[in-house]
């Protein structure tokens, strides 16, 4: 699933590419995908518009259009991307599970894919219609030691799993980056944060804003990060712990998704 480090990189990725370019069509393969307003509406509002400017809340990648007050807004669910074709590439390089297309002027095509159909896509002139974006946390790489200490204090009674995966108490940290910040500050997912000594807060704090820009810098899915000393490139693998090849990983469901942990190296 793309987490906050990905849309991250979705961003870089389209401000790099389809910022500028005039749209000249709009093909869609799955309209129900499109959220509050008709595929029709959708296509009328955008042909000859061009894409101003883009940033990232959360895991929302929200799109700014020139000419006009809506605003483009990209759920990506569990399997969305972008791709960016060249006129040569547009018909020998399509993905089967292109969604949504933007032709450009210039003859090139911005793809959406979405393998398993979970991701949304709006076009509103408030963000706030849309229920999760009006209710978002504050960003957690936006975040001082202070602020973060006083929501821990304030959700004190609750695992420190749920909090870091709470959309409304921090945006966009994710399953698999809540994870990946508790094994390095050498939490247990499961600890209530009432547990929690201030030098563990702080490892928490640390290790979140760390594990977050290194994720974003390596630029590729977070399958692919093969550090070593990094739970995500053991969880689907042998589960042994990187720390130490004796202890097993364990696998738990907690705050409703699937967690990763070592019982042995988290207290």
């Amino acid at each position: 699933m793309p987490e906050l480090p990905d849309v991250e990189n979705f961003k870089r990725y389209f401000k790099k590419t389809a910022l500028n370019k005039k749209i000249v069509n709009i093909e869609c393969f799955a309209k129900d995908l499109i959220k509050r307003i008709s595929f029709k509406d959708f296509k009328n509002k955008l042909i000859g518009k061009s894409f101003k400017d883009a940033w990232r809340r959360g895991k929302f990648l929200i799109i700014e259009i020139k000419q006009i007050p809506e605003k483009l807004v990209f759920h990506f669910g569990m399997t969305g991307s972008f791709y960016y074709l060249k006129p040569e590439e547009s018909k020998t390089k399509r993905d089967r599970f292109i969604r949504l297309i933007f032709k450009f002027e210039d003859g090139d095509e911005l793809h959406w894919l979405n393998l398993r159909k979970l991701g949304r896509v709006y076009l509103v002139k408030d963000l706030k219609e849309i229920e999760l974006l009006k209710e978002m946390g504050p960003e957690p790489l936006m975040l001082s030691e202070k602020s973060f200490l006083k929501i821990l204090d304030e959700n004190k009674e609750k695992n420190i799993k749920a909090v870091l995966l709470d959309q409304r108490i921090i945006a966009g940290i994710g399953n698999i980056y809540s994870d990946e910040i508790l094994f390095q500050a050498k939490i247990n997912p499961r600890r209530e944060i009432k547990s929690l000594s201030l030098k563990e807060k702080i490892q928490i704090y640390k290790n979140m804003i760390k594990i977050l820009k290194r994720a974003i810098e390596a630029q590729i899915p977070y399958q692919q990060i093969s550090k070593k000393s990094w739970l995500i490139s053991h969880r689907y693998g042998d589960m042994r712990c990187p720390l130490n090849k004796k202890h097993k990983l364990k696998k738990q469901t907690i705050a409703g998704r699937s967690a990763y942990f070592c019982p042995i190296c988290q207290k």
